[in-house]
């Protein structure tokens, strides 16, 4: 049994959590709000999946010290825009403890990756990036997740890979941590341009051509970049762009 941190506590945080706990693991959660760690605490609950009776496994703090110190593994999971000033707040207490970045992103200001922002703030970290075509919901209902997890520590990969397997979440390793992180990052533009497609009544073909053209200007970018294009088309997946055209 190992202890998890988990930092942000939105849907996707809550959904790793709650699956890391039901394979029988201690997770402690960061929340940003007194509010959200009661509702956790004590009622076992959180707006962002209401549905849910949160694992007695989980506890949530307000204290990134308190969280990050108490755990083994640190999942960071808050939304881009403040990664780099959450991770400052914590990097501290780091230490040799992996670091998987779930968030989904590039910093607004330079347009950085989200892993050379750890890199940068805390030289010699052990990083890995969890993405993937996974949806909060079906994590949480126990509905066949793939995922893939980067990192280019094998004991990280192998470490972290076997928290997080289960009978319904299969991990993938890779090495390609920056394939990973921009095919994570850029998919769902398009995604969301096939849902104009739709709206418009545009039909299959038009949606067809955004994902086509859509896959190869990432896999260009990634490529130019120094990843490995079968990376990052991995994620590109149809039932991803259906599920986002029509929700």
């Amino acid at each position: 049994m190992s202890k998890i941190a988990v930092i942000g506590s939105g849907s996707w945080g809550i959904a790793l959590a709650e699956h890391i706990a039901r394979e029988g693991h201690d997770v402690i959660i960061w929340s940003f709000t007194e509010e959200e760690k009661n509702d956790i605490n004590i009622n076992r609950k959180t707006v962002y999946i209401p549905e849910l009776t949160i694992n007695e496994r989980i506890h949530c703090s307000n204290s990134l010290e308190e969280v990050v110190k108490n755990a083994e593994i640190i999942l960071h999971v808050t939304p881009s825009k403040f990664t780099r000033n959450v991770f400052n707040q914590y990097k501290e207490f780091v230490g040799n403890k992996p670091v998987i970045l779930c968030s989904k992103g590039f910093d607004a200001e330079n347009l950085q990756t989200l892993n050379n922002i750890f890199e940068e703030e805390l030289p010699g970290i052990r990083l890995g990036v969890l993405s993937g075509p996974s949806f909060a919901i079906e994590v949480v209902n126990k509905i066949p997740t793939a995922i893939i997890l980067a990192s280019k520590d094998d004991e990280l990969l192998a470490e972290v890979s076997k928290i997080l397997s289960s009978e319904t979440m299969r991990i993938y390793k890779s090495h390609d941590v920056l394939g990973v992180e921009i095919g994570g990052a850029l998919k769902n533009i398009i995604a969301f341009c096939c849902g104009i497609v739709a709206e418009l009544g545009l039909g299959t073909n038009a949606s067809s051509a955004i994902i086509t053209r859509g896959l190869a200007e990432i896999a260009r970018l990634g490529v130019k970049n120094g990843s490995i294009k079968r990376h990052i088309l991995w994620f590109i997946r149809a039932r991803r762009f259906n599920s986002n055209m029509f929700k």
